[in-house]
């Protein structure tokens, strides 16, 4: 989920906190605990500063240590410490009960911004390494686009109730609160039911199926890209769960889908929305291979094996004959189809015609990495 969207469920969050009995205190800390709500769960992103321009440690480190149940503990202590700097004096001198309160209260609010964070990106399709340093394995239920607007929408809209209201009665604040949070749990509940469907259209992707999934899509809880892994190709659709019947138009190529991605511009993806998600009735799959040759089935290994591997559940390869020598692009379905264009997430391999490795790695300006004779692709 977009950090912003986790500020918002974590101010709302402490805003629907039950009072502490002592009225004259819940007003001394309703600012304080909405601010420290909304800093506390964005704060598990905060390891994408720590190296931006390696790929190598975002896919490795990404919502991993920050994000994980098991240095929970240690993160409430650091953060709750820093939300208790300069409490109000009016609350008494350390060690008062009011003040003892204030800081208990404090890190409640941490820990529910703190979980909220992780249970926000469990939903998404990244995955969430929750039990990181002792295991590395990625959770993920892919019920929810990374990028929101409805559920960002509903809890801006949580908050601007409890600003409404908050001056008139601290309790009709808290009821707004907690109105916002059942709205946005109902919303998630719908994409988890609207995810289940789409599963179940995945399932008759093909044969011999020995994984599947329906990634959420951008824009809509009705739109999904169905993956189905056979072991030797990954057969892929877009499906708008909302469109019943036989498509006018014809699907769009693989180049013309590599086009509908946010960097191309707001524009170009809405004029390709409507023949990217396909009726349910009318899905028209496309089956790509795994390797296309022997260099990719090479690079395609080596890539599971390395950094690649770490995020990598629908990875395939294609491989083709440039400046004497091969170019192998790697890339998870997931995230597009095996066009010619480099994102963030392609894994590039370049070998000499004599089968010599000359470049592995994610030539994408993101990274400001590029692979010898290996264009970048700017987006404009």
């Amino acid at each position: 989920m977009d950090t912003l969207t986790h500020g918002l469920a974590g101010a709302l969050l402490a805003r629907s906190l039950p009072s502490t009995g002592d009225e004259d205190l819940d007003r001394t800390l309703a600012r304080r605990e909405a601010w420290v709500g909304f800093a506390a769960a964005m704060f598990p992103d905060a390891d994408v500063f720590v190296s931006p321009l390696s790929a190598e440690f975002y896919i490795t480190q990404h919502r991993a240590l920050t994000h994980s149940f098991v240095t929970l503990p240690a993160w409430i202590l650091v953060l709750t410490a820093l939300a208790a700097l300069r409490l109000s004096p009016s609350l008494g001198p350390p060690g008062s009960q009011a003040r003892r309160t204030a800081v208990q209260r404090l890190g409640a609010v941490v820990a529910l911004g703190l979980v909220s964070h992780i249970l926000m990106d469990w939903i998404t399709s990244w995955g969430t390494m929750f039990l990181s340093p002792l295991s590395w394995a990625r959770y993920t239920l892919d019920w929810t686009f990374i990028l929101d607007a409805a559920l960002s929408g509903v809890l801006a809209l949580g908050l601007a109730g409890v600003r409404l209201v908050s001056r008139r009665s601290l309790t009709r604040s808290r009821a707004a609160a907690r109105a916002g949070l059942l709205a946005a749990t109902a919303y998630v509940g719908l994409c988890a039911v609207r995810h289940g469907e789409a599963l179940r259209l995945a399932d008759a992707l093909g044969t011999g199926i020995a994984r599947r999934a329906a990634i959420p899509q951008p824009g809509s809880s009705d739109r999904w890209l169905l993956i189905s892994d056979d072991g030797s190709a990954v057969t892929a659709a877009f499906v708008d769960l909302g469109k019943n019947g036989r498509e006018g138009a014809r699907a769009p190529d693989a180049e013309e889908l590599a086009r509908t991605g946010f960097r191309s511009g707001f524009l170009n993806l809405f004029r390709h929305l409507g023949a990217v998600y396909r009726s349910r009735d009318d899905l028209a799959p496309r089956v790509i291979d795994k390797a296309n040759g022997p260099f990719a089935a090479r690079a395609l290994d080596s890539g599971i094996a390395g950094v690649f591997g770490r995020f990598a559940r629908f990875p395939a390869a294609r491989e083709e004959a440039k400046g004497g020598g091969v170019e192998v692009l790697v890339r998870d379905v997931r995230f597009g189809y095996l066009s010619s264009e480099v994102d963030p997430f392609t894994y590039i391999v370049r070998y000499a015609a004599d089968g010599t490795l000359l470049f592995a790695g994610f030539p994408s300006s993101r990274w400001k990495q590029t692979a010898p004779g290996v264009p970048v692709h700017v987006a404009r």
